[in-house]
């Protein structure tokens, strides 16, 4: 079928071998060929923990499963509209900031929840704990005001320098609004760094240099396992504050696997495995740690993944999969 392709593009395909071709083809579905599979369309958001874990799970749907698969990349709010549209069928990080967007949603069976992909996470506004022992009155966010020169910058215009999620981010949304509910709008100059990678480059190297550094993080992440860092306190989280001005912590992260609902039936046997797919904080956390040590791309740690923890996803599959998936691995150089 390949070389029917290359000739029909180059228009020199002739009656007599389209029939041929046509014959072939029915014969061969007569004799029980194998049905073309759907492709599974993979949501490739932007940062590291999601780039990785979607592109190891693709991999074992396409040489395992025998899937095609493709990645759309792109930020949570464009992905998430991609995934109810159907124009993605997975999605490895549905995180509980996007919670009241799926309960907005005029079909709520449109998608399913398969269940976690990560191990339990937190989020939060943190500073390194170095500024922490120095300055012992700053405990929450209520004494940001007090401390505000700490963390002012030749441009941050006399304000707190503030480094906030990417935009396109959900927990953008929530951050703007605790800054509204903190009455924090004339303390806090928010940075919105390009990608989670700028994000985390820019803590990383403020903590080499020793200086004062405030903004969004969560983990486990690379510099939150290799950083010590103070999470500020901030009101309890509750349904009530959620649901409201969001002037709380945030709630503890379940972060969910979320598919098209036409996956259910089109191909059960990958809704299966990644229902029993778990991206562990050992191994998610060591993948990043490889991928930044290594200078390596997305492509590499999750080929860095499946090669160096065979044991964990194996699990996750039937050992037909996992040795079609060890035999692909072979080849990866």
């Amino acid at each position: 079928m390949k070389l029917a392709r290359g000739l029909l593009r180059n228009g020199k395909l002739t009656t007599v071998l389209g029939v041929a071709i046509i014959a072939l083809s029915v014969l061969a579905s007569a004799c029980g060929g194998e049905e073309e599979k759907t492709t599974v369309v993979f949501s490739d958001l932007n940062w590291t923990s999601s780039e990785i874990q979607v592109r190891a799970a693709a991999y074992i749907v396409e040489h395992g499963l025998g899937y095609p698969t493709e990645l759309v990349a792109g930020d949570t709010t464009s992905l998430f509209q991609g995934l109810i549209n159907g124009d993605t069928q997975v999605t490895m990080e549905i995180w509980p900031a996007q919670q009241p967007w799926i309960d907005e949603l005029d079909d709520p069976d449109i998608i399913a929840l398969l269940g976690d992909s990560l191990d339990e996470n937190w989020e939060g506004w943190v500073i390194p704990q170095y500024v922490k022992d120095a300055n012992p009155g700053l405990v929450s966010v209520s004494d940001i005001p007090e401390y505000m020169e700490l963390f002012v910058t030749a441009d941050s215009r006399g304000k707190a320098r503030f480094i906030d999620c990417v935009p396109g981010w959900a927990c953008e949304q929530v951050n703007g609004n605790k800054v509204v509910a903190y009455g924090l709008e004339d303390v806090l100059e928010l940075v919105k760094p390009g990608s989670g990678a700028a994000l985390f480059e820019d803590l990383e190297s403020t903590y080499a240099r020793g200086e004062a550094w405030l903004g969004y993080m969560w983990g486990p992440t690379k510099p939150t396992a290799t950083l010590d860092l103070y999470r500020l306190e901030e009101p309890a989280w509750s349904e009530e504050c959620w649901n409201g001005d969001q002037g709380c912590a945030y709630p503890t992260s379940e972060v969910r696997i979320a598919v098209f609902h036409t996956l259910l039936e089109d191909a059960p046997d990958v809704v299966e495995f990644l229902r029993a797919w778990d991206f562990a904080a050992e191994v998610q956390v060591q993948s990043e740690i490889w991928m930044a040590d290594n200078n390596a791309s997305p492509d590499e740690a999750a080929i860095w993944y499946l090669k160096t923890y065979p044991e964990v996803w194996s699990a996750f599959v039937s050992d037909d999969v996992a040795e079609a998936v060890q035999e692909a691995l072979a080849e990866e150089s």
